[in-house]
């Protein structure tokens, strides 16, 4: 029934503070860019080198006889392109006078929100970029891990359509372990539906002892192998929806990789050239593999 009551429904005059409302919506991904060893490089090509020791044999000789010189080797060097990473953005000035429900100044938070872009595109590159030299005016881009780390006897892939289970886990550990120098795998990343699969697995420890009650806990957050713990991470880069026709799994040794800097993250100010202010968010870095036989990765698995 109509009336004349003056409500507050409906009024657009009201005041409202939005000011904590402002919501990021995109997921950011850097557990690489975080986690991973920075060191520093010094030109455009980076190098790094491994070296090796003999094939373990006996050593025994005999008594008092001449001794027998062993061959050596000698390093062997292991490069990766600098890549360059850069995000431009320009706030004009009629933004930064005119006030925002953010209640801040509008150069201050899309600076903000171009570090974050910047460290999930460089996050995306250190995991999935294939190298590209840079010769003759094309972008250089850097080997990222699933390429630098890939061997014949680390790099697997299954038959289409594979069930990722622990007996298969367990093995590519145990190849790991026969086929390296020993130094295995300590991290394990999924995508999604295989982290959702390794949550199924049956064999856990202490899960109804540990947990608090009324809770029902599946998850599995270290895996133990008779070859080395593994913990488990997810990450979105990893197998992505419409890309990759499997899913694939990576274990790292985290220590044997590293992140080196040309010139480390960081915010430029570029020339004003109109009403605005320019900026740009970049880095050049590149990534170091001290062992690729420390890491292993495997496709072909299941997605559905």
């Amino acid at each position: 029934m109509a009336d004349e009551y003056l409500r507050s429904y409906g009024d657009t005059n009201i005041v409202q503070d939005i000011s904590k409302l402002i919501e990021i919506l995109t997921a950011t991904e850097v557990w690489f860019m975080n986690n991973l060893g920075k060191t520093t490089a010094v030109a455009t090509t980076h190098v790094s080198q491994d070296d090796v020791l003999d094939a373990v044999a006996s050593l025994a000789v005999e008594e008092g006889t001449d001794s027998t010189l062993k061959a050596l080797v000698t390093p062997i060097s292991r490069s990766n392109i600098v890549e360059h990473v850069a995000y431009p953005f320009a706030v004009s000035d009629v933004q930064r006078a005119v006030n925002h429900y953010s209640g801040s100044d509008e150069l201050t938070r899309q600076t903000e929100k171009a570090v974050r872009n910047l460290a999930n595109g460089f996050e995306f590159d250190l995991l999935r970029s294939t190298l590209v030299s840079g010769v003759s005016g094309s972008t250089p881009k850097m080997k990222g891990v699933l390429q630098a780390i890939s061997l014949a006897k680390n790099t697997t892939a299954h038959n289409s359509g594979t069930v990722f289970s622990a007996s298969v886990l367990n093995g590519l550990m145990r190849q790991s372990y026969t086929q390296s120098n020993g130094e295995v795998p300590t991290d394990l990343f999924l995508g999604p539906w295989l982290r959702f699969k390794m949550d199924e697995f049956t064999t856990k420890t202490n899960v109804l002892v540990q947990s608090p009650q009324n809770t029902i806990d599946q998850m599995v957050d270290v895996y133990k192998t008779s070859f080395a713990n593994l913990f488990v991470h997810n990450h979105r880069y990893l197998t992505i929806s419409g890309t990759d026709a499997t899913a694939r799994l990576l274990a790292v040794r985290p220590e044997k990789l590293k992140i080196a800097y040309l010139q480390a993250p960081r915010i430029v100010p570029l020339s004003r050239t109109g009403l605005s202010e320019k900026r740009v968010a970049t880095l050049d870095g590149t990534l170091e593999v001290r062992n690729q036989e420390s890491h292993f990765w495997s496709s072909g698995f299941d997605l559905d």
